[in-house]
Formats: structure tokens, C-alpha cells, sequence
């Protein structure tokens, strides 16, 4: 059926009475809401904005990559993975060593729970097990998650087969098998961020491996100063976790430096909740450094940098991931790094 043109009503659809006519059983669909002033439903640019700004074309702020989708899971499995993979390596050095026997037995508990615990978080955000199993169908050394994957599976069955045999000698290439997993298990995830397209985490490829190793030990240390420990495993985490903890604040310095020299790709470390999480993480661990070369030896003293370092671990972890989210959410970062 035809419908005239009567200009007296109007559909919104901008046709001209005097070449279109409106027919067929969508005639008389009206247009729920328009614009002010212009009678169309969609935002139309006077100007583009970038070029009033001068700077390149932004595509009209429209997001020119996708967000992460991972959960909450996910960056709860970076966390413990790093627990796993630095708990695997103390263990291997720790080996046989009869005055740290408690504490070997205790990381050696903690590698096998990490790697466990792993593909659970994993699984989670996959939604389906069958999916994490998909990833060991084949191996590609040139994929960080086909080598994240097996990495994991091959961790958890060292710390398994490690955690039946206990210190014994014959235990030993096992220690050193799941020290070497670990340590796959605890910076592939620094590769796997650095090799997507996320603008934010590309430009710090170099750094985010060294940054996760780093923060692993730290995580390993913040969980063991939270046990009960004598006085010669005091000093082991102590020295350990020292190193971790440093190692992290230098990554993240020299992520900082490289935001200076490029404001748009970081943004996301110095504004909303990423920005809030990278600060909070940034303060923390660095309270734990100082409680930590405080010479008082204290019970209380360790276990609050146990603490503040676990949780400075943690919201670095999620930083990461909020930070990319935004760099995502924004077309000239993207575009700016192309350049």
C-alpha cells in the first residue's frame, strides 16, 4: 500500500516528499527518539573532533579495538600462577637443606595448590574445562598460551609427582623440573599481555615479563611471611622476598618512565580505577620493602609486610587489566601508536 507524503506527519526518515514515497507494512514506523534540531536518530558531527584538536583522526572516538573480556578470574590466575611458579623455584633451591626443611615442604604444598588452583581460575572464564584441555592439543613454541598452557599442565604434574617425594634425593629433578615450570608459569603471562594488540600492553613487551617474575617472587614472599617461621627461614624469605619486591618497583618505575614519553598509551595508570589499583600497588609493596629492612626482628613487623605485599601484588594484577581496558576504550592511542 502507498502512503503519500502529507506534511503534516513525519517519520523522521528525512525523505523528500518530491522524489519518495513511503510504502509497504513499515510505512508508519516512527523513530522512538532524534537528535535536537536535526530530526535524525543519529548524532551527526558538524566537524571532526580530532582535526579541531589537531590531532590525527580518531575514527569519531568509536573504539577501534575490543576490551578484554576476561573476569575477575583472570587476573586472580596471574596472582597465583606467580605463587606457584616462585613457591616452585624456593622449593628447588630450598632442596635438601635440613634447617629450611619445614619451609621446603611448605612451598612445595604451595606449588602444587598454585598449579592446581590455576586452571580452575582458568576454567572459570572459559566456562567450559573442555576448552583448557583444547589448548594441549598441540604444542607452538610461538604462541605465549600455547606455552603458558603447557607450562601449567606440565607444572602441576612436577609439583604433584615433587610433593609425593617429599626431599629425598631421588626427588631432586622433579624440584628442578617444576623450578623450571615455575618459572615459564610465573613471566609467560607478561608475554601473553605483551603480544596482543592492546596499545598499552605491546609498548611495554620488554618490560611486563621481568615485571611478573619480579612480582611472583614478591607474591611468594608476602605468603610465606604470613607463616609462622624460625629464625634461619626468616632469613631466606626475608632475602628472597627482598629481591622480588625491588625487582617490582623497578619494572614499574620503568613502565612510568616509558608513560611519560607516550601520556596517551598510559593514561591508564594514572586515571580511574586503574590508575586508583597501580598507585595502591605502588604503595604497598613499597611499605612492604621498608618493613622489611627494618632490623627489629618482629613477628608482627613480618607478617604485616606479608600482607601489605599480597595485596600490593594483587591490585597490580588488576591495574594491569583496568589500565587495558582503557587503553582500549580509547582510538587515538591505537592510532597515535601506529604512527
Amino acid at each position: 500500500m502507498t502512503i503519500p507524503w502529507q506534511s503534516s506527519v513525519t517519520t523522521g526518515r528525512e525523505l523528500d516528499p518530491s522524489l519518495a514515497l513511503l510504502e509497504g507494512e513499515a510505512a508508519q514506523q516512527r523513530i522512538k527518539r532524534e537528535q535536537p534540531g536535526t530530526g535524525s536518530p543519529v548524532q551527526v558531527w558538524q566537524e571532526v573532533p580530532s582535526k579541531l584538536e589537531g590531532r590525527p583522526i580518531d575514527y569519531y572516538r568509536l573504539p577501534l579495538l575490543k576490551e578484554p573480556v576476561w573476569i575477575w578470574s583472570v587476573p586472580a590466575y596471574f596472582y597465583v600462577g606467580g605463587v606457584a611458579g616462585g613457591t616452585a623455584l624456593l622449593a628447588a633451591l630450598l632442596h635438601g637443606k635440613r634447617k629450611v626443611k619445614k619451609l621446603a615442604f611448605r612451598c612445595r604444598v604451595l606449588a602444587f595448590l598454585g598449579s592446581t588452583i590455576g586452571p580452575g581460575l582458568l576454567t572459570w572464564d572459559l566456562g567450559r574445562m573442555l576448552r583448557f584441555l583444547y589448548m594441549l592439543r598441540v604444542f607452538r613454541p610461538t604462541s605465549p598460551m600455547s606455552i603458558g598452557s603447557w607450562s601449567l599442565a606440565g607444572t602441576g604434574l612436577l609439583s604433584t609427582i615433587s610433593l609425593l617425594l617429599g626431599d629425598k634425593p631421588v626427588a631432586r629433578p622433579a624440584a628442578l623440573g617444576t623450578a623450571a615450570g615455575g618459572l615459564m608459569l610465573a613471566g609467560y603471562t607478561g608475554v601473553l599481555l605483551g603480544n596482543t594488540a592492546n596499545p598499552l600492553w605491546q609498548a611495554r613487551r620488554n618490560t611486563l615479563p621481568f615485571l611478573f617474575t619480579a612480582s611472583a617472587m614478591a607474591s611468594t614472599a608476602g605468603v610465606l611471611e604470613m607463616l609462622p617461621l624460625n629464625k634461619r627461614e626468616d632469613e631466606v624469605v626475608r632475602t628472597f622476598g627482598l629481591a622480588g619486591k625491588i625487582g617490582e618497583i623497578a619494572c614499574m618505575a620503568a613502565m612510568e618512565r616509558q608513560t611519560s614519553a607516550e601520556p596517551e598509551a598510559g593514561r591508564g595508570l594514572k586515571e580511574g580505577k586503574g590508575g586508583l589499583l597501580w598507585k595502591s600497588a605502588e604503595v604497598m609493596v613499597t611499605a612492604g620493602i621498608v618493613l622489611s629492612l627494618i632490623p627489629v626482628k618482629l613477628t608482627w613487623k613480618r607478617r604485616l609486610s606479608g600482607a601489605l605485599t599480597t595485596v600490593g601484588a594483587i591490585c597490580l594484577r588488576y591495574a594491569l587489566l583496568e589500565s587495558g581496558k582503557h587503553a582500549a576504550r580509547e582510538p587515538r592511542v591505537l592510532i597515535e601508536s601506529q604512527n
